[in-house]
């Protein structure tokens, strides 16, 4: 199970009322490449959320048996639209999807998921990227090649997946990289982005306490 603060984000609709949307990101393992303004106006209609569909979406894993959902998501990079997460009381039924399992592996999009009614709207997976290159030379190299962009494009299982030429606007043009599976903090990601990362940290004005906690990641 994961910690406190996943479940606490369930509440950032309930606490901001000021506002009648909220763009979510997750802390310590995104790259925000360019403006964030196209996702904060995206189009979210009469929707609870917007957000990408995961890479396992419509696969059985041991370790998020959630994930078998064909539409699965990302919620790394996640827009709520509070007016009606208020309106229709959404943090009642995330109470009690939370309360009904002993354990949620991702309990932020796993409870979104299962509290939605399906009343989400997935964006362009440029939005929340995954690091598709190893090194400097798969950047340079016909993306189509890379066993990182392949591997991606063949493990989705769902019938609402994204196509390869989604998949390369994400590689090529990311709004915001999101190293989840290859985290910066232990020193994980490629050696653009591991460099980005550090950069990062240091225009934080927290960059000692950063490196003290993660020592890994500027190794």
């Amino acid at each position: 199970m994961r910690g406190v603060g996943e479940y606490t984000r369930v509440l950032i609709p309930e606490i901001v009322n000021n506002t009648n949307r909220i763009l979510i990101l997750d802390s310590g393992d995104l790259l925000v490449n360019k403006d964030l303004s196209e996702l904060y106006f995206f189009d979210i209609g009469d929707n609870y959320f917007a957000f990408s569909l995961d890479e396992y979406a419509g696969t059985s894993i041991d370790n998020i048996p959630i994930a078998h959902n064909y539409f699965y998501p990302n919620t790394g990079v996640c827009l709520i639209n509070v007016r009606k997460f208020r309106k229709d009381n959404l943090y009642k039924p995330c109470f009690y999807a939370a309360m009904s399992y002993d354990s949620l592996p991702c309990p932020y999009q796993d409870i979104f998921i299962l509290v939605s009614n399906y009343k989400f709207k997935f964006w362009a997976l440029n939005y929340n990227s995954p690091e598709f290159f190893k090194n400097e030379d798969e950047m340079k190299s016909n993306v189509d090649d890379v066993i990182g962009f392949t591997g991606w494009f063949n493990n989705q299982k769902s019938p609402y997946k994204y196509s390869k030429e989604e998949l390369r606007e994400a590689a090529l043009n990311p709004v915001i990289t999101h190293l989840y599976q290859t985290k910066p903090y232990r020193n994980e990601a490629n050696a653009m982005n591991q460099e980005k990362w550090r950069k990062f940290a240091n225009m934080t004005g927290l960059y000692d306490k950063i490196k003290e906690k993660y020592p890994q990641g500027f190794n």
